[in-house]
């Protein structure tokens, strides 16, 4: 009962967890070419304006022959910022090498991909952060696209 009375407490009392990512798991068919693509929308939610979406990606069981990456783009104006990162060990804790996209407040596109068949699990992490590091608002990502 103390432990419930204190969750109670900080939660009123305006307490915050130290993390504000959003962690999505999704899964690709056994087809080669499939791609799961989302949108994932970062905003000022009183903590101060977005410079950047950090994403990880995670290859998750089974332990098999493909390897997950994520691609992620903005659009600036005319251009895009476009950038991938690819977990390189299959079936352990790890992360993949964490991407930057400096792209502002907005909408940010995600491809997720393997690099053969069969089905495959994956885990993405993201986080939309200020210039100095601390969390902003993010939208639950958007599943544009299922394979």
């Amino acid at each position: 009962m103390r432990i419930y009375s204190a969750l109670f407490l900080l939660t009123v009392s305006g307490f915050a967890p130290l993390t504000w990512a959003h962690d999505v798991i999704g899964s690709l068919t056994a087809s080669t070419s499939a791609t799961d693509y989302y949108k994932v929308t970062c905003y000022d939610d009183g903590s101060g304006a977005t410079e950047h979406l950090e994403v990880k990606i995670k290859d998750l069981a089974p332990v098999a022959p493909p390897l997950v990456s994520v691609l992620v783009s903005k659009q600036i104006g005319k251009n895009f910022i476009v950038k991938n990162t690819t977990d390189g060990s299959d079936g352990n804790a790890t992360y993949s090498p964490a991407i930057n996209i400096t792209g502002g407040n907005g909408d940010y596109f995600l491809g997720v991909n393997k690099s053969a068949q069969p089905a495959e699990n994956y885990q993405l992490q993201l986080h939309c952060l200020t210039h100095e590091g601390f969390h902003t608002g993010i939208h639950d990502p958007l599943l544009i696209q299922n394979q």
